[in-house]
């Protein structure tokens, strides 16, 4: 096929999007489409493409990087010197760079990349830079894997860059010299229509987004869908009413806002000034007009900015398909919004203690402003950043205030408060609500503020230039709330306020401080005190009516202010401090993600995450981590871990390194809790794709646990347990074969044959024996496993169903096909029932069962359910997921057994690129897809040769 003839196919949606801008579609549904096409033709012409490809060969480096610290970890156990190592591998990473250097001048390969993906590596290893003379046959076999490294990061990458539209658009427009005086007639036309048409006529945005995706020139396969309204996070709701004061930095702040070329503004003020409810107006304002994105991040500490993008890039559905870890996630969400169309968006980071918690985790895009808040002037403009000075209230403001909000006249009154609280706004706000709520006089609020702090030691709040009177005037506050409470409602608001200064600065779920927020038409709930939640509720309302504390937009979250909440905390005594410490491990105590059906998937995730966000807060604040000395806390941790384990939630598991460390440091290293809490961080490494970081913890934790608790008790018998699964991870099946026997035997001596541990014993062994080919014997341990575990746990219980799931494997493995479809459809329907459609155990079920389907032939019900399965596993778990990536190969398979070789290799390929970077080349999974990708191309190359022969022999 001639180039002329490819780039007319590549852009034959280009050309009738300008047959439907020149007036044959729906002008309405394409202006936003026709502009972008007519902007890029109008750059094209004038000859403006900059360097679009410098973020594609930054990529294209860290891949290659990526892979030589796998050879070099290879080359290492080959046993070559150090010395060595270093020369092989400065000579790859050379040879690497130049024929990167090669790749970005050639425009024409990010057509072919696209066009022609199954004969792209081996063009490119044709025209790649020449190896080094002295490469030994090793050492090209690794040049050759470090090509297939790049050719395969390429072929994703090409049709994400912002160069392949303007490649496409030049290519055809050299191919017809003649589209050039059209396209200028063309331009003259739509401006005047552009005249006459108002751009809120779009009335169908699946025509517009369509066309959008045609003017790309070419339909992505994993293109991130296109969002047009996107509110996320949980941002303090606006005061409003008596309670707002019209200030010049929000002016400040809208008009630099309203410049798009403005991209970064700090506010930077003292706690309590009011830099929050700058920022929430702000977004409030933003989101009434319906901007693209309005996101709200807790920027407390560097763990809680990433947790918060994360979930953004959830929410915005980015691909993740290559991000081993929550970094990497973000990687991945920041360069889609850079490259997303222009748009107005705004991404507000809310209390950042420091800018360098801002490095790399700040977005950049076309119409993205980036607003953050902090106390911190330290660095921000010198790292670009507009910053505006958020002070306290000019005197003015403050009397005005102040006269309003208690409905006074007295101006002197006023000013001598103002005066004395230093004319700060949360205190002038909580001296107003004090003295409105308490029918005071300004003069006699004054009185009452002179015999508070007479009465009591008040600590002044260190830092910064707060007065004396401020800590006096928001304690009062909370004990004039306090004291006009009934005792059951007093104590209960003595609970939350205790528990919100202990919890994450952020705020906490507002279910939790009242659980009757959840709980509809009056209905008692299981293992509910009605009357202890009714005066949870009576506590909050009252503490949101005069303002001690305050909720996000959605009601969803409490916080205390971050002020409030350290005044509080300086204010307490010995019993104040041992109370507020018993609240909090009490409501965390009262966290029960079983409370939920096991079907509820998306409550039971919401929860654990939840929990978890606020375990690695109090890990990551000083005046909380003793917390992780109680039980009821460390009982929490261990009790997210296992949800998370159940839920597929590995990399969020993760996070909790930060109380791990904690309670390491607060117990030691010998105490049983810093046991237990090692143990579940190691399986969360494994449950992540871990394997290597997973053994590694597990092996130091068994000779631990073996020096500290001895060889036989309960918890030992369980790392050893859990060290075995990582050796058959790991694909060491005889040393996971003989722990497994061993530690059979062990358990049943020590806690008999019918303890859940044991049957669990019994199941991991003959799993291993099944994965080592000894199908015999795993089918006989399973049939007898299935009996005794459905007398002992149920036929519901979820390990029950594991059972009937894995004797089903077997039988699949062992050519009793039948059999395995109709155990698989059962366990399948039941575990649907019993844990919900969303639940992991059934994302595996449909797994299993697609392929016992297309062991009997059944390949166009298997492709169906594997497609289905991939866009489910995505969104449940994750593109990252290891499950997600099993799949991914599964439906490679399914393609390949259909004979569908090129989308076999494709599918393969892109998995086999993802493995690498989030399980690593040394994963059992990873070996496997490479392996099966070079049978399908081995098999497409027999067939290319199978063809060139009959053809040959025809012509002869």
């Amino acid at each position: 096929m001639s180039t002329n003839r490819n780039v007319a196919n590549l852009s034959i949606t280009i050309v009738k999007t300008l047959v439907k801008m020149a007036g044959l579609g729906r002008v309405a549904d394409m202006i936003d489409g026709s502009q972008e096409c007519l902007n890029l033709l109008a750059d094209i012409k004038n000859d403006a493409l900059d360097d679009p490809n410098a973020e594609m060969i930054h990529s294209l480096h860290s891949a290659v990087k990526s892979e030589i610290k796998s050879i070099e970890g290879a080359l290492k156990q080959d046993g070559m010197s150090r010395k060595l190592i270093k020369k092989a591998v400065a000579q790859l990473s050379e040879a690497a760079r130049d024929t990167i250097k090669e790749l970005a001048k050639d425009d024409d390969a990010l057509i072919r990349a696209v066009q022609q993906p199954e004969n792209f590596g081996v063009e490119l290893k044709r025209h790649a830079a020449p190896r080094s003379d002295g490469f030994s046959n090793n050492m090209q076999a690794h040049y050759t894997t470090l090509l297939d490294r790049i050719s395969q990061e390429f072929l994703i990458l090409a049709p994400w860059s912002p160069n392949f539209d303007r490649v496409a658009l030049t290519s055809l427009l050299r191919c017809f010299p003649a589209l050039s005086e059209r396209i200028d007639r063309l331009e003259q036309h739509m401006d005047r229509r552009f005249d006459h048409i108002e751009l809120g006529m779009r009335e169908d945005r699946d025509i517009h987004i369509e066309n959008n995706q045609l003017l790309k020139g070419l339909s992505r396969q994993n293109a991130s869908p296109i969002f047009d309204h996107v509110v996320f996070g949980s941002r303090p709701d606006v005061v409003a009413g008596d309670s707002f004061v019209p200030r010049g930095e929000q002016e400040q702040l809208n008009a630099l806002i309203a410049d798009p070329t403005r991209r970064r503004t700090v506010l930077v003020g003292m706690r309590g000034c009011g830099k929050t409810q700058l920022a929430a107006a702000l977004a409030e304002k933003y989101e009434d007009k319906n901007w693209s994105l309005v996101a709200w991040v807790n920027a407390v500490s560097s763990d809680s900015i990433k947790s918060s993008l994360v979930e953004l890039a959830k929410k915005l559905k980015i691909d993740t398909s290559d991000q081993p870890t929550p970094e990497t996630i973000i990687r991945r969400c920041f360069d889609q919004l850079k490259s997303e169309d222009p748009s107005d968006r705004l991404i507000i980071f809310d209390n950042v203690e420091n800018i360098d918690d801002l490095r790399g985790l700040v977005p950049r895009g076309n119409g993205l402003r980036v607003v953050a808040t902090t106390t911190n002037n330290t660095g921000w403009e010198h790292q670009g950043w507009d910053t505006i000075k958020v002070g306290v209230f000019h005197r003015d403001e403050s009397i005005n205030y102040l006269l309003t909000a208690t409905e006074s006249t007295d101006r002197d009154a006023a000013d001598t408060l103002a005066h004395r609280l230093g004319d700060l706004p949360l205190a002038l706000a909580q001296a107003a609500a004090t003295a409105r709520n308490g029918n005071l006089s300004l003069a006699r609020y004054l009185d009452r503020l002179d015999c508070y702090r007479s009465e009591r030691v008040i600590r002044p709040v260190p830092g910064d230039y707060y007065t004396d009177d401020v800590a006096t005037a928001l304690c009062m506050a909370i004990e004039d709330t306090l004291e006009n409470l009934e005792d059951g409602t007093k104590q209960a608001a003595r609970h939350i306020l205790g528990a919100l200064a202990l919890l994450a600065e952020s705020g906490a779920p507002t279910r939790w401080l009242d659980p009757t927020n959840e709980q509809q038409d009056d209905r008692e709930v299981q293992d509910t005190n009605r009357a202890e939640d009714e005066a949870a509720h009576d506590a909050l309302t009252e503490l949101i009516h005069r303002s001690i504390v305050q909720q996000s937009a959605d009601k969803a979250t409490t916080m205390l202010h971050r002020l409030q909440a350290q005044v509080l905390r300086e204010s307490w005594d010995k019993q104040n401090c041992e109370e507020a410490v018993e609240s909090t491990a009490v409501l965390l105590r009262k966290v029960n993600i079983d409370k939920f059906r096991r079907n509820d998937t998306a409550s039971r995730r919401r929860e654990t995450l939840d929990l978890i966000e606020q375990l690695r807060s109090i890990g990551g604040q000083n005046y909380s981590r003793h917390l992780l000395k109680y039980e009821q806390v460390t009982d929490a941790l261990g009790h997210s871990f296992l949800q998370a384990d159940d839920l597929g939630l590995p990399f969020e598991a993760l996070t909790l390194e930060v109380p791990v460390n904690a309670i390491q440091d607060l117990l030691g290293l010998a105490h049983h809790v810093s046991l237990a809490a090692r143990n579940n961080l190691a399986s969360a490494h494994g449950a992540a794709g871990n394997i290597d970081k997973s053994t590694e913890m597990y092996e130091q934790l068994f000779q631990d646990c073996i020096r500290i608790l001895g060889k036989d008790h309960p918890d030992t018998l369980a790392v050893r347990n859990n060290l075995a699964y990582a050796h058959e991870s790991a694909g060491n099946l005889d040393e996971a074969i003989n722990m497994d026997e061993i530690l059979l035997k062990d358990r049943m001596r020590i806690l008999g044959k019918d303890h859940p541990d044991t049957l669990s014993s019994r199941n991991n062994l003959a799993y291993t024996y099944g994965a080592a080919g000894n199908l015999d014997k795993a089918i006989d341990m399973y049939e007898q496993l299935l009996q005794d575990s459905t007398r002992v746990l149920g036929k519901d219980h979820p390990d029950t169903l594991s059972s009937r799931n894995n004797l089903a494997g077997i039988y699949h493995s062992a050519g009793r096909l039948t059999e395995a479809i109709d155990m698989y459809e059962e366990v399948l329907k039941d575990r649907m029932h019993i844990l919900g459609k969303d639940h992991p155990h059934v994302l595996a079920s449909r797994n299993n069962l697609a392929g016992a389907y297309q062991s009997v032939g059944r390949l166009t019900e298997a492709i169906d359910m594997y497609e289905q399965l991939v866009k489910d596993s995505s969104r449940i778990l994750g593109e990252s997921h290891p499950d997600t990536l099993a799949s991914r190969n599964n439906l490679a398979g399914a393609y390949h057994s259909s004979g569908l070789l090129t989308g076999a290799i494709n599918t393969y390929g892109q998995t086999l690129s993802d493995c690498l970077r989030i399980l690593g080349s040394n994963h059992p999974l990873t070996a496997k897809i490479h392996r099966n990708l070079k049978a399908a191309k081995r098999e497409l190359e027999q067939q290319e040769e199978d063809s060139a022969n009959e053809e040959r022999e025809q012509e002869d």
